[in-house]
């Protein structure tokens, strides 16, 4: 049989997966049991409703690698068949948890991670997806990152930060 491949449009599914019923609480706890389930004794949440509202979280888990983080930023990317690497109490069966989640707040997720001394950054920005037409996740510059919690990352051993902005107030 001749086959076709299909890749979806990102920018319509993308889209799509932001409406799959999120609100904010439970996309918040969605990201805090990431914390968990990365070994986490400690989270904190910043947050602003005012002038340019966002919510970033920080843990103090174990932190990801450059190449770790790039595949937890993939739609997709665990298997819920690998029953290997399902742990019963974690929510984190299907790998879309952290986009939809966070996309559903925000325009933007950056997620900052630090392992060993390594500073880890991406960032999932849906005006440049709209732009590319593209499954794109930017790589910012950490040092233009501005939230009190990114500091204290700095000055931990392991952990990692998660910022959804600008954030979607609905009343």
């Amino acid at each position: 049989m001749r086959t076709i491949e299909v890749v979806p449009d990102p920018v319509a599914l993308m889209e799509s997966m932001r409406a799959v019923g999120y609100s904010l609480e439970t996309a918040i706890a969605d990201l805090i049991d990431n914390s968990i389930s990365a070994g986490a004794a400690n989270v904190w949440v910043e947050w602003t409703g005012v002038d340019d509202p966002y919510v970033a979280i920080l843990d103090d888990g174990k932190g990801m690698t450059a190449e770790v983080l790039t595949n937890a930023m993939r739609h997709g990317s665990r298997n819920p068949a690998d029953s290997e690497r399902i742990v019963e109490t974690d929510l984190g069966r299907f790998g879309l948890g952290l986009k939809t989640a966070s996309l559903s707040q925000a325009r933007q997720l950056t997620v900052i991670s630090k392992h060993g001394e390594e500073l880890s950054i991406r960032q999932w920005d849906m005006d440049l997806v709209a732009i590319t037409k593209r499954w794109t996740v930017g790589v910012p510059d950490i040092t233009e990152q501005r939230l009190e919690l990114l500091k204290q990352l700095k000055d931990q051993t392991s952990g990692t930060f998660t910022a959804l902005h600008p954030l979607i107030l609905r009343i």
